[in-house]
């Protein structure tokens, strides 16, 4: 048991040191994304408060990425993914689908901005 619960400790320090800590629900906010891009594409949040994305796609796969907050989920078609996170940095914060390349990836972008 005691191996179990050091281990939790690791994993929560290692999410902590990202910026995002997973919590328990609170807002939940519906992304959708598409070939023509997300919507909403600007998803804005506070600080230390937990958030829950739901992601969905009706028309392939794509992906919801955020290299700053070291954040990266696969988004299948017609089964939704959620992400519960937990800003800790203020500031705004690039998304996109980390799958498409070109004049496509230019259209699966989107921005968070995490306000105090």
């Amino acid at each position: 048991m005691r191996r179990r619960g050091l281990a939790g400790i690791a994993l929560l320090t290692a999410a902590a040191a990202a910026g995002v800590v997973a919590a328990a629900a609170g807002p939940t906010v519906e992304v959708g994304v598409s070939r023509r891009g997300f919507e909403p594409s600007r998803i804005v949040l506070r600080r230390g408060e937990t958030a829950r994305l739901v992601l969905s796609s009706g028309d392939g796969e794509h992906c919801f990425a955020i290299d700053a907050l070291r954040i990266e989920k696969r988004v299948a078609s017609g089964r939704p993914t959620r992400l519960e996170l937990t800003p800790e940095r203020v500031g705004s914060f690039s998304f996109y689908c980390c799958l498409e390349t070109g004049k496509q990836a230019e259209r699966e972008r989107g921005e968070l901005v995490v306000t105090e």
